[in-house]
């Protein structure tokens, strides 16, 4: 059985209507993080950046993927818990890549947003180059809504999760230039222990990592998966993943969950295969899905334009 977001809970909002009245430009800036921090202990760990493996007491192995592992533990210190991503290089560790690694990971420390969840500090010790956040302790959207962490995720909550996403995404689409390689996914979003959604600023890849090989394309836009980084317009395509963020939100299921991450790369890009919307799904949800998932990436709207109408249908 599938888990929708009751479509009585969606009153039908104006601006729904017609789709010119959607992708048109709203005259709208979040600015309701003005003014705040990410959290109250953000200022001390802003401090600190360069550490060492002697400060981190690494405890277990939360996960291993392509880009690196992951283990949990605690940080000596200030005896807080963290996070420590071990950054995967792919072959031998030229000389320039530890001077990459110093020159980027900065760009990672964004502790203005509280929809961001920075990188606190590195390790530059080769072989060893490591990227340390803080833990949370519900883990990642992904493990909330797939793997049973116990937070119940209703129309309400849901809706606040994707307010907070896309306010994160908003922020991080000011930059200039933007945080390269911030591939969005439900696996990216962790989720703090006030049930605060937070992009995480350690999933970035680095400029000497893999680029060629795409581990989750289920998120991926077709442009993301037919083209070079370089060529493609990368707000846009995160629009499109944020429109599967909605569709997960929306129908709780793994995108494409039968098939192997190749498989479905392959068929977004050339077999034009797109997520289904159940009909249990709100009409104007869907709609919304729709929209944020147009074929031309040029007519996709804008985190701006998106977080008003999230807005709107929370307070319904």
């Amino acid at each position: 059985t599938v888990a929708c977001l009751p479509s009585t809970s969606w009153p039908r909002p104006h601006w729904l209507r017609t789709r010119r009245d959607v992708t048109k430009k709203i005259p709208y800036k979040d600015q309701s993080w003005l003014g705040t921090k990410s959290r109250s202990r953000d200022a001390t760990l802003s401090r600190y950046s360069g550490l060492t493996l002697q400060e981190l007491h690494l405890q277990h192995k939360i996960s291993s993927t392509p880009s690196g592992e992951t283990w949990r533990g605690v940080w000596q210190r200030n005896n807080s818990e963290i996070c420590a991503k071990f950054v995967a290089v792919v072959g031998e560790m030229a000389p320039r890549i530890p001077r990459d690694f110093s020159e980027e990971f900065p760009r990672l420390r964004i502790f203005s947003h509280p929809n961001v969840l920075p990188v606190i500090g590195c390790v530059n010790s080769p072989p060893n180059l490591v990227v340390v956040n803080q833990h949370m302790q519900y883990g990642s959207l992904y493990q909330v809504l797939h793997e049973g962490t116990g937070i119940v995720v209703d129309t309400h909550k849901a809706l606040k999760f994707a307010i907070d996403i896309a306010r994160g995404m908003a922020f991080l689409h000011t930059l200039n230039p933007l945080i390269p390689r911030l591939y969005l996914s439900s696996k990216h979003v962790m989720i703090d222990e006030d049930l605060t959604a937070r992009i995480n600023m350690a999933d970035a890849k680095f400029s000497f990592q893999e680029r060629n090989k795409v581990y989750n394309p289920a998120w991926m836009a077709p442009e993301a998966l037919q083209k070079k980084h370089t060529d493609i317009n990368v707000k846009a395509a995160d629009m499109w993943s944020f429109a599967v963020l909605l569709w997960e939100l929306a129908t709780r299921q793994v995108p494409f969950a039968d098939l192997s991450p190749m498989e479905i790369g392959m068929k977004v890009a050339l077999e034009a295969l797109r997520v289904t919307i159940p009909p249990g799904v709100s009409p104007h949800m869907a709609r919304l899905i729709r929209i944020c998932m147009n074929e031309e990436p040029g007519k996709r709207p804008s985190f701006d334009q998106v977080i008003p109408i999230l807005d709107k249908m929370k307070q319904s």
